[in-house]
């Protein structure tokens, strides 16, 4: 079952609002700077929006003793520098937001979480999903735990056409679920109302229903 956002919901997520400059800073900083050949600009795309949106890279289970600057140095920026994420990133350019693209799409994503994973000891899903989300903005949903739960508001399960998602290869299942429900909200939006939202003004929606249960303001 969906429940659809109202339309003065929807409508205020098209709204301009405080954070929109902030965002754009990230937006162009993924756009100017796509790949991940140059060390300090890879370093600085990380950081910044690691840090920016509460998902720092070097939260880890094992700190041992080295800093963190020599960790992103020495650890994290060689796992970007690797060719194969470029490579993944290159093919997305050429996608659209469609089912029959939702599969290379949570691969990169597993891809890079599992990366990640191999060096932190833990799940950077919501890193990665947001990362990714400022590289390929209509192709990435954004993840993480406010999200999470203010999707469950409007949407209970995955719909019948894309349960076979879930059964991919190379996914990560719980941002599968996640991205599943997302692009079905959008559909219905889309059926319902003739609105196209983006994928950040979907992420609007969630945030600021979020933040209602909470009694926080954006």
């Amino acid at each position: 079952m969906t429940t659809i956002p109202t339309i003065k919901q929807i409508d205020k997520a098209r709204q301009k609002n405080p954070w929109d400059f902030g965002n754009k800073i990230l937006y162009d900083l993924c756009n100017d700077n796509f790949c991940h050949d140059q060390s300090d600009k890879t370093l600085t795309k990380v950081l910044f929006i690691g840090r920016i949106y509460a998902a720092a890279v070097e939260r880890r289970i094992n700190k041992k003793d080295d800093i963190n600057d020599n960790f992103y140095i020495e650890t994290v920026e060689p796992i970007f520098r690797k060719p194969e994420l470029d490579s993944r990133l290159g093919k997305l350019q050429k996608c659209i937001l469609s089912i029959e693209n939702i599969k290379i799409i949570l691969q990169t994503h597993s891809y890079l979480t599992t990366e990640l994973k191999s060096i932190t000891g833990l799940e950077k899903r919501s890193f990665s999903s947001k990362y990714l989300h400022f590289h390929l903005p209509e192709l990435f949903f954004i993840y993480d735990s406010r999200a999470l739960s203010a999707l469950r508001s409007f949407i209970k399960r995955i719909p019948t056409d894309l349960n076979q998602i879930l059964n991919y290869k190379d996914i990560d299942k719980e941002y599968a679920t996640f991205y599943c429900k997302c692009f079905e909200l959008k559909r219905q939006i889309e059926n319902q109302h003739g609105i196209i939202l983006t994928n950040r003004q979907l992420d609007n929606i969630l945030i600021d229903v979020a933040n209602n249960k909470t009694g926080v303001n954006k």
